[in-house]
């Protein structure tokens, strides 16, 4: 129950997930996600819904409209729109 800092102008207010990834070989952001991480990133998401189901789920570039971020690399708000 601390607040993190993963985010500014939203640590106090989200919840930050990192996943080990996110560059290709030569350096650039890329969608580096193996299968495993895309299920357990998944199973994660579905128990944080449960728990905070009117929150959005967005990547970190999209909380930062001043600062160019490319993580994480693919679009969150789209890809977990499911959820």
């Amino acid at each position: 129950n601390q607040i993190g800092a993963h985010a500014a102008g939203w640590n106090d207010k989200s919840i930050g997930i990192c996943y080990e990834g996110g560059l290709d070989e030569q350096g650039r952001p890329a969608d580096t996600r193996t299968y495993a991480q895309r299920c357990t990133l998944m199973d994660l998401l579905r128990q944080l819904r449960r728990d905070y189901p009117e929150a959005r789920i967005l990547g970190h570039y999209q909380l930062s409209p001043y600062i160019r971020k490319a993580c994480p690399c693919f679009d969150a708000r789209e890809e977990y729109l499911v959820l």
